[in-house]
């Protein structure tokens, strides 16, 4: 069971359940990859060392809306470094390889999770 630590913080031991990041997925998005946004700041002191990698890597999740041909991105940067690491948040026309529309690097991931969703907006209403 995860324990309240100082500031309204819940740690997670190792091998601990620790929930999925909720995302309000608008109209016309397909979720392609799902490797684990989870619902937990970066911080070391939240989680035990040996989880870093598993929770804080580089592919955690893929986005696709494929009438507007729009593909989102999310990974951690460097995999696993708490002290130095970023989210990172790409927006593609087409694929991976397709040109850049907009990019995000992050720490916060209540900005991530918001951007995130505008994205999707924006690109279902055809913003973006």
């Amino acid at each position: 069971m995860p324990k309240q630590i100082t500031n309204n913080k819940i740690q997670y031991a190792l091998d601990e359940h620790i929930p999925l990041q909720p995302l309000r997925i608008s109209e016309g998005w397909c979720m392609d990859y799902n490797n684990g946004l989870y619902e937990i700041d970066v911080d070391p002191e939240l989680l035990h060392p040996d989880d870093y990698w598993h929770i804080f890597k580089e592919d955690m999740l893929t986005l696709t809306h494929s009438r507007r041909d729009r593909l989102i991105d999310i990974g951690f940067y460097p995999e696993g470094d708490l002290e130095d690491g970023n989210y990172g948040l790409v927006l593609h026309e087409g694929d991976h390889a397709g040109r850049v529309i907009a990019k995000l690097y992050t720490r916060n991931r209540t900005q991530l999770v918001a951007t995130i969703e505008e994205w999707m907006q924006n690109v279902t209403d055809g913003k973006l």
